[in-house]
């Protein structure tokens, strides 16, 4: 349970932290920093509400349950940013009903998004393919790669589903601040495609 933080400790690292002893609130300061800019013209409201969703991981130094809503707020800032790339026609509420899944498809149709804009995607394939090898050779056996899958197509298929888990809880799930920073990187990388410098 993530009690409410006493006044007289409010100031203190949250004791959940120590278990990352490594990742200190300069580190992740600095670690935040390759990651959070944002290049050219992007709407201030994307930027203003990217910004607090960082300053929200940020303060997950201060009360860890934080670092799980700013990699739920992190797809919110991707579905925000995502209407602001596309028109549409008014429903009869004069709401915008597309959904998250509905945007992404459409950024992928429009050429928006692509595995190419996604700098870390090279890099975490790379993991991936070595975690596979050592397991195998731990293992003693040899098990065949995952099929190259566009990435785009994985996003459309699971940011939905693991935003709408966030969204409609049945527990209070807390993510490692490592997993929450994925979600801010992955916010960058979608939102630099849309406005490139």
């Amino acid at each position: 349970m993530a009690p409410i933080k006493a006044k007289q400790q409010f100031l203190r690292s949250d004791p959940s932290n120590d278990f990352f002893p490594f990742l200190s609130l300069e580190k992740q300061y600095e670690i935040v920093s390759k990651y959070r800019e944002l290049q050219g013209e992007i709407p201030e409201d994307v930027r203003s509400y990217f910004n607090a969703v960082i300053s929200l991981y940020l303060y997950g130094w201060l009360y860890y349950p934080f670092y799980t809503l700013a990699n739920f707020l992190s797809s919110v800032v991707i579905e925000m940013a995502l209407r602001e790339c596309f028109s549409w026609r008014p429903s009869r509420t004069g709401e915008d009903r597309r959904g998250l899944k509905k945007l992404l498809k459409e950024a992928k149709a429009s050429g928006l998004l692509r595995d190419e804009g996604f700098p870390t995607l090279e890099n975490a394939r790379a993991n991936a393919e070595r975690m596979r090898q050592e397991l195998n050779d731990f293992m003693g056996q040899q098990t065949e790669p995952e099929p190259k899958v566009p990435y785009i197509d994985v996003l459309i298929e699971t940011l939905p589903k693991i935003r709408n888990s966030f969204a409609h809880p049945d527990m209070h799930e807390i993510l490692a601040p490592g997993q929450a920073l994925n979600g801010l990187i992955l916010a960058a990388e979608i939102i630099n495609q849309r406005w490139p410098q």
